[in-house]
């Protein structure tokens, strides 16, 4: 079981899902943040994309109420489990929405940053994607950061 290994980021009191031994609760949370593991059986599966969608703005882009975080693909957790967390929150729980960052995966190091988009880039050639709203981020200028492509500061 990928037991507590997707991270959702969620609005204050937006419906949490938790599956954990494969009972499956769903509640009211003010955390920002919530866990989420793999339904142990297909039934299950289907009963859970029951995933609620919002506007996002004032645009025309339906997403998920719940965000999936990314920060740890290449860093935490390998490609191949980040690639499969998608696969779960997308297939199985209907998050559509996905955050990540150039900084991303955290902690920071040159060796490994980008891996996180690397990770989402190989999952999206998976699914279409009109399906899927990728939502990132920039970093500005650090003396300790130098690696990062496009930097116009030295």
């Amino acid at each position: 079981m990928l037991r507590a290994a997707i991270v959702v980021m969620m609005a204050e009191g937006v419906s949490a899902f938790s599956v954990t031994n494969g009972v499956a609760m769903m509640g009211r949370t003010r955390s920002l943040f919530s866990t989420v593991s793999r339904p142990t059986n297909r039934r299950m599966a289907t009963s859970m994309k029951a995933m609620e969608y919002v506007k996002l703005g004032n645009s025309d882009l339906k997403v998920s109420r719940c965000c999936l975080g990314t920060m740890t693909w290449g860093q935490q957790n390998t490609m191949e489990e980040g690639v499969e967390q998608l696969n779960v929150a997308f297939d199985e729980f209907g998050v559509n929405f996905i955050d990540t960052a150039e900084m991303y995966p955290i902690p920071v190091k040159a060796e490994t940053q980008g891996d996180t988009d690397r990770t989402i880039s190989k999952w999206l050639k998976t699914k279409r994607r009109e399906d899927v709203v990728l939502a990132t981020k920039v970093t500005g200028y650090s003396d300790r950061i130098t690696w990062l492509p496009g930097r116009l500061f030295e």
